[in-house]
Protein backbone atom coordinates (compact mmCIF):
# COMPACT_ATOMS: atom_id res chain seq x y z
CA UNK A 1 0.00 0.00 0.00
CA UNK A 2 2.85 2.31 0.69
CA UNK A 3 4.58 1.60 -2.46
CA UNK A 4 1.42 2.35 -4.17
CA UNK A 5 0.25 5.44 -2.34
CA UNK A 6 3.99 6.78 -2.86
CA UNK A 7 4.20 6.51 -6.70
CA UNK A 8 0.51 8.08 -6.68
CA UNK A 9 2.58 11.07 -4.91
CA UNK A 10 5.03 10.97 -8.17
CA UNK A 11 2.71 10.91 -10.51
CA UNK A 12 0.83 13.85 -9.33
CA UNK A 13 4.05 15.82 -8.44
CA UNK A 14 5.42 15.12 -11.64
CA UNK A 15 2.19 16.43 -13.44
CA UNK A 16 2.15 19.72 -11.41
CA UNK A 17 5.92 19.93 -12.11
CA UNK A 18 5.09 22.86 -14.77
CA UNK A 19 3.12 24.56 -12.21
CA UNK A 20 5.60 24.16 -9.22
CA UNK A 21 8.53 25.43 -11.62
CA UNK A 22 6.57 28.45 -12.73
CA UNK A 23 5.03 29.55 -9.39
CA UNK A 24 4.54 33.17 -11.19
CA UNK A 25 2.06 31.92 -13.54
CA UNK A 26 0.03 30.34 -11.31
CA UNK A 27 -0.57 33.74 -9.97
CA UNK A 28 -2.08 34.88 -13.18
CA UNK A 29 -5.59 36.23 -13.72
CA UNK A 30 -6.75 32.53 -15.39
CA UNK A 31 -5.01 30.13 -13.55
CA UNK A 32 -7.17 29.23 -11.29
CA UNK A 33 -11.32 29.54 -11.07
CA UNK A 34 -14.08 28.04 -8.79
CA UNK A 35 -16.56 25.83 -10.99
CA UNK A 36 -20.19 24.89 -9.49
CA UNK A 37 -21.88 21.52 -10.31
CA UNK A 38 -25.05 22.75 -13.00
CA UNK A 39 -28.16 20.60 -13.03
CA UNK A 40 -26.54 19.20 -16.51
CA UNK A 41 -23.75 17.20 -15.20
CA UNK A 42 -24.20 13.41 -15.28
CA UNK A 43 -21.29 12.49 -12.95
CA UNK A 44 -23.27 12.02 -9.18
CA UNK A 45 -19.78 12.41 -7.31
CA UNK A 46 -19.68 16.00 -8.21
CA UNK A 47 -23.47 16.64 -7.61
CA UNK A 48 -24.04 19.78 -5.61
CA UNK A 49 -20.23 20.89 -5.10
CA UNK A 50 -17.98 23.57 -5.07
CA UNK A 51 -13.88 23.21 -6.48
CA UNK A 52 -11.13 25.21 -6.57
CA UNK A 53 -9.03 23.98 -10.05
CA UNK A 54 -5.71 25.11 -10.96
CA UNK A 55 -4.50 25.06 -14.58
CA UNK A 56 -1.21 23.47 -14.83
CA UNK A 57 -0.67 23.17 -18.87
CA UNK A 58 -0.42 19.84 -21.18
CA UNK A 59 -1.18 17.74 -17.86
CA UNK A 60 -5.03 18.85 -17.46
CA UNK A 61 -6.92 21.24 -14.91
CA UNK A 62 -6.51 20.00 -11.01
CA UNK A 63 -8.57 20.87 -8.06
CA UNK A 64 -9.98 19.82 -4.71
CA UNK A 65 -13.85 19.80 -3.86
CA UNK A 66 -14.38 22.25 -0.90
CA UNK A 67 -18.30 21.62 0.56
CA UNK A 68 -17.52 18.42 1.15
CA UNK A 69 -15.97 17.48 4.91
CA UNK A 70 -16.11 13.88 5.69
CA UNK A 71 -16.58 12.22 9.68
CA UNK A 72 -13.27 12.10 9.88
CA UNK A 73 -10.64 14.55 12.13
CA UNK A 74 -7.93 15.65 11.37
CA UNK A 75 -6.58 13.77 14.53
CA UNK A 76 -8.27 10.57 13.64
CA UNK A 77 -6.57 10.40 10.09
CA UNK A 78 -3.29 11.92 11.72
CA UNK A 79 -2.67 10.92 14.97
CA UNK A 80 1.01 11.14 15.03
CA UNK A 81 1.21 14.47 13.39
CA UNK A 82 1.72 16.71 16.45
CA UNK A 83 2.41 19.96 14.99
CA UNK A 84 -1.29 19.66 12.99
CA UNK A 85 -3.40 22.65 14.34
CA UNK A 86 -6.97 22.51 15.14
CA UNK A 87 -6.78 18.66 15.38
CA UNK A 88 -10.84 18.55 15.44
CA UNK A 89 -11.28 19.95 12.32
CA UNK A 90 -12.90 17.31 9.42
CA UNK A 91 -10.63 16.51 6.74
CA UNK A 92 -12.15 16.98 3.21
CA UNK A 93 -13.31 14.63 0.55
CA UNK A 94 -10.73 16.45 -2.51
CA UNK A 95 -12.18 14.44 -5.17
CA UNK A 96 -12.54 10.66 -6.54
CA UNK A 97 -8.71 10.11 -7.72
CA UNK A 98 -5.76 8.99 -4.98
CA UNK A 99 -8.46 9.07 -2.33
CA UNK A 100 -6.48 7.54 0.31
CA UNK A 101 -3.72 10.21 -0.44
CA UNK A 102 -4.01 13.50 1.55
CA UNK A 103 -2.99 16.99 0.48
CA UNK A 104 -3.04 20.15 2.38
CA UNK A 105 -4.49 24.17 1.69
CA UNK A 106 -3.36 26.67 3.20
CA UNK A 107 -2.87 30.38 3.50
CA UNK A 108 0.27 31.99 4.42
CA UNK A 109 1.76 35.26 4.97
CA UNK A 110 4.81 34.51 3.12
CA UNK A 111 4.89 31.65 0.81
CA UNK A 112 6.55 28.35 1.89
CA UNK A 113 9.36 25.79 -0.16
CA UNK A 114 7.79 22.92 -2.25
CA UNK A 115 3.96 24.19 -2.85
CA UNK A 116 1.58 25.00 -5.45
CA UNK A 117 0.37 28.76 -5.40
CA UNK A 118 -3.83 28.82 -6.24
CA UNK A 119 -4.87 32.24 -5.23
CA UNK A 120 -2.77 35.07 -3.89
CA UNK A 121 -1.62 34.04 -0.42
CA UNK A 122 -3.56 30.44 -0.65
CA UNK A 123 -0.99 27.39 -1.76
CA UNK A 124 -1.51 23.77 -2.42
CA UNK A 125 1.01 20.98 -1.02
CA UNK A 126 1.56 17.91 -2.01
CA UNK A 127 3.28 16.63 1.02
CA UNK A 128 2.21 16.65 4.71
CA UNK A 129 5.94 16.08 5.65
CA UNK A 130 6.86 19.37 3.52
CA UNK A 131 3.96 20.89 6.00
CA UNK A 132 5.33 19.52 8.76
CA UNK A 133 8.46 20.50 8.55
CA UNK A 134 6.69 24.02 7.70
CA UNK A 135 5.10 23.72 10.90
CA UNK A 136 8.02 23.06 13.08
CA UNK A 137 9.47 26.01 11.42
CA UNK A 138 6.98 27.98 13.49
CA UNK A 139 5.74 29.54 10.61
CA UNK A 140 1.50 28.79 10.96
CA UNK A 141 -1.02 28.75 8.41
CA UNK A 142 -3.76 31.51 9.31
CA UNK A 143 -6.05 28.55 7.55
CA UNK A 144 -5.84 25.02 6.69
CA UNK A 145 -7.90 22.19 5.08
CA UNK A 146 -6.49 19.28 4.37
CA UNK A 147 -8.11 16.85 1.45
CA UNK A 148 -8.19 12.85 0.64
CA UNK A 149 -8.02 12.68 -3.53
CA UNK A 150 -8.28 15.36 -6.03
CA UNK A 151 -10.17 15.73 -8.96
CA UNK A 152 -8.72 16.23 -12.37
CA UNK A 153 -9.23 16.02 -16.26
CA UNK A 154 -7.65 14.84 -19.20
CA UNK A 155 -6.56 17.62 -21.52
CA UNK A 156 -9.49 19.49 -23.27
CA UNK A 157 -11.87 17.43 -21.31
CA UNK A 158 -12.85 20.09 -18.89
CA UNK A 159 -13.26 22.41 -21.96
CA UNK A 160 -15.88 20.14 -23.35
CA UNK A 161 -17.97 19.79 -19.79
CA UNK A 162 -18.26 23.44 -19.45
CA UNK A 163 -19.23 23.77 -23.01
CA UNK A 164 -21.52 21.74 -22.93
CA UNK A 165 -23.09 23.37 -19.53
CA UNK A 166 -22.09 20.64 -16.89
CA UNK A 167 -20.19 23.72 -14.66
CA UNK A 168 -20.62 27.13 -13.76
CA UNK A 169 -17.62 29.08 -14.15
CA UNK A 170 -16.33 31.62 -11.48
CA UNK A 171 -13.10 33.70 -10.68
CA UNK A 172 -11.30 33.13 -8.17
CA UNK A 173 -11.83 34.01 -4.65
CA UNK A 174 -9.57 32.80 -1.96
CA UNK A 175 -11.94 34.49 0.19
CA UNK A 176 -14.15 31.58 -0.34
CA UNK A 177 -11.38 28.60 0.05
CA UNK A 178 -12.11 27.99 4.39
CA UNK A 179 -15.39 29.13 4.35
CA UNK A 180 -17.02 27.49 7.89
CA UNK A 181 -20.33 27.15 6.47
CA UNK A 182 -19.35 24.81 3.55
CA UNK A 183 -23.09 23.35 3.26
CA UNK A 184 -24.18 27.25 2.45
CA UNK A 185 -21.26 27.39 0.19
CA UNK A 186 -23.02 25.85 -3.33
CA UNK A 187 -26.29 27.27 -2.96
CA UNK A 188 -25.01 31.07 -1.86
CA UNK A 189 -22.31 30.84 -4.84
CA UNK A 190 -25.07 28.81 -7.44
CA UNK A 191 -27.54 32.14 -6.82
CA UNK A 192 -24.25 34.31 -8.11
CA UNK A 193 -25.04 32.72 -11.82
CA UNK A 194 -28.42 32.91 -12.73
CA UNK A 195 -27.59 35.46 -14.77
CA UNK A 196 -24.54 33.94 -15.74
CA UNK A 197 -24.95 31.55 -18.48
CA UNK A 198 -23.35 28.00 -18.08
Amino acid sequence: MNARRNLLRSLLALALAPVAGRSTAAKGGDASMLLLASEKLRDPRFRGTVLAVMRHGPGGPLGVVLNRPTRFSRGQILPNFGTLPERGEPVFHGGPVARTTLFYMARFPVEPPSVLTLAPGVYMGLDLDGLRRILEAGMAPQALRIYAGYAGWAPGQLQREIAEGSWHVLPMDAGLLFEDDTRALYPRLIARTRLIPA
